[in-house]
């Protein structure tokens, strides 16, 4: 077995398939790339030669600028890439507010069927996240989004990780702008019912052979019997990469996180996907 290298996220961060494909390229090419700290601002280097990664895990809404660049490190890394995949599905009004430049449904689902054919099923791993319910996303309508979805990715995933939307600082004030702007409300389900929203979607999905995981939602979890997850899977790239060694230390990003050690490579506010949901820009 070889011995131990990091594993890379690119990126909780932003979006660096959808744009930032070719500046991760040349980083590669380096052998490096000096990260900044988002909190104190200086730079940190993270070694990206390939007998120092066990693995690269991509998050990403938008991969299709990305497949040109994966063929590219294909060889490089050995094809040890993990593929999370934010599909959401939100229609018309919402997806205008919520998700304004995500590609529409229909397109994002056939990029989920290109990455599956050319990585495996088990590489793409599927986020419904975040779970926003409104006057324009309400609890039915979502469910119903779910169905679809599951029943298109069938046989292309084996993993959705959920969460229901988190209301930081910033995101609450975007919430309430919106909400004043535009008069519709956004409500917050009570405990019980977000147990029973959960446990409909483990429902829906094990139809198609697909098993729901929790994202910092812990005590949902529990209650719903509904597995914790660990986007940053270490025991997962080890049974899909058995020639690598992984770390077995879990290194939580924020309370409720199952995430095993990695070093992220994105930057704070730089994606311009313009998610109304997104902490990571201001």
């Amino acid at each position: 077995m070889n011995d131990s290298g990091c594993i890379i996220s690119a990126s909780r961060r932003t979006d660096i398939p959808a744009f930032y494909g070719e500046w991760f390229y040349q980083q590669v090419r380096q052998g490096f790339v000096d990260v900044p700290n988002p909190f104190s601002g200086k730079s940190y280097r993270v070694s990206l030669k390939p007998e120092d990664v066990s693995a690269v895990v991509f998050w990403s809404k938008e991969y299709r600028p990305f497949l040109p660049i994966l063929e590219k490190i294909e060889s490089i890394y050995q094809n040890r890439f993990l593929f999370h995949f934010t599909i959401n599905g939100f229609q018309d009004h919402a997806k205008k507010y919520f998700e304004p430049f995500i590609p529409e449904l229909t397109v994002s689902i056939q990029t989920a069927k290109t990455l599956a054919a050319r990585y495996g099923a088990d590489t793409l791993l599927w986020r419904f996240d975040p779970i926003i319910f409104s006057d324009i996303s309400k609890p039915d309508e979502c469910l119903n989004t779910f169905q679809f979805i599951v029943g298109q990715l069938e046989g292309l995933t084996s993993r959705c990780y959920i969460s229901f939307v988190d209301l930081y600082g910033k995101v609450s004030r975007r919430f309430e702008r919106l909400s004043w702007e535009h008069s519709f409300q956004f409500s917050k389900p009570a405990f019980d019912q977000q147990i029973e929203f959960a446990q409909k979607l483990v429902n829906i999905a094990r139809e198609c052979g697909i098993a729901v995981f929790t994202c910092c939602e812990d005590e949902i979890g529990q209650a719903a019997g509904i597995l914790k997850g660990h986007c940053i899977d270490a025991d997962l790239l080890q049974r899909l990469y058995p020639d690598r060694q992984f770390t077995d230390e879990i290194k939580p990003t924020r309370k409720g996180c199952g995430c095993y050690a990695s070093r992220d490579i994105g930057a704070y506010n730089s994606c311009r996907h313009g998610c109304l949901y997104c902490y990571a820009s201001l």
